[in-house]
């Protein structure tokens, strides 16, 4: 582990949990859709692999194929390919349009 890898995990508020789960960024009125990968997750938040990171909002909702869930989330950081997003609402029902 890098100095720098562990002063970010250090500043972590919960631990990430390795997953693999196919989500999708919802944004502009449920109109505009990206098809993303969660990699990571924890109680507070999310790592994301989205070939169009740069391209989605600050804010927006987070669809969880596998578990029907929907979140509202903020983007936290990002680069060309990854983003962590923070959870801002608990998980609820995803509209069944979204899935």
């Amino acid at each position: 582990m890098t100095a720098a890898h562990s002063a970010a995990h250090d500043r972590r508020a919960h631990p990430r949990h390795r997953v693999l789960k196919r989500v999708k960024a919802v944004f502009n009125d449920n109109r505009s859709v990206i098809d993303c990968v969660m990699r990571d997750v924890s109680l507070g938040g999310a790592r994301l692999a989205c070939a169009q990171a740069v391209q989605l909002p600050e804010r927006f909702q987070l669809v969880i194929l596998a578990d029907r869930e929907m979140r509202d989330v903020r983007v936290a950081w990002r680069n060309h390919a990854q983003l962590g997003v923070e959870f801002l609402s608990p998980p609820r029902k995803a509209l069944h349009m979204l899935l």
